[in-house]
């Protein structure tokens, strides 16, 4: 799915899934929902956070970007603190891997997930922190639904899993999505 698609999935999980789970849905759970229903394509160099944040927009410059600073963060502060040492072996992670293999898992989600939440636990909302999540986890579900599928049980099985019915990525069928989750979202504030 593109990222389009991936925000306005994870906008309508959040907006659906925080209530059920003791929430009120707010303008910053929402934004806290569309960011986290990017990050797991933060392991393409092409993907729309990196092409902010990246200065060299290739499989290269990702992994120097994300394990520069993975390392330089170990190496000054990540012995002393086991936030900033989680947050240093993440980046490492988002570094070295491929596209759909660690952020596209359960291990890499509940990695990710745990390393937000012990770093902003104090700091945020637990609604903002859930909202993340839940925009997380619903990238995941939106990659499972297409062709190309994800590696669900990464590193332990490299197997792709995908749903009995898929889209392939950017056909006809991504808009009549958008359009739906559009409707979606307008449904509940109706």
């Amino acid at each position: 799915m593109n990222g389009k698609t991936h925000i306005l999935f994870g906008s309508v999980a959040s907006l659906y899934i925080l209530p059920k789970l003791g929430y009120e849905p707010t303008l910053t759970t929402v934004a806290a929902a569309i960011l986290g229903s990017l990050i797991p394509d933060i392991d393409h160099p092409r993907a729309k956070i990196n092409q902010i944040v990246l200065p060299m927009k290739n499989k290269f410059g990702k992994m120097l970007f994300y394990s520069g600073i993975g390392f330089f963060l170990l190496k000054h502060y990540g012995l002393e603190n086991k936030v900033i040492l989680s947050i240093s072996i993440l980046l490492i992670l988002i570094g070295f891997s491929q596209h759909r293999s660690f952020t596209h898992s359960i291990v890499g989600t509940l990695f990710i997930s745990a390393v937000i939440f012990s770093s902003l636990k104090n700091v945020i909302s637990y609604s903002i922190i859930m909202s993340f999540i839940t925009g997380l986890v619903s990238h995941l579900i939106g990659d499972w639904m297409t062709v190309e599928g994800i590696r669900l049980f990464y590193p332990f099985l490299h197997k792709r899993y995908r749903f009995v019915v898929v889209i392939a990525s950017g056909t006809m069928a991504e808009p009549l999505i958008c359009m739906f989750l559009i409707y979606l979202i307008f449904n509940f504030y109706v």
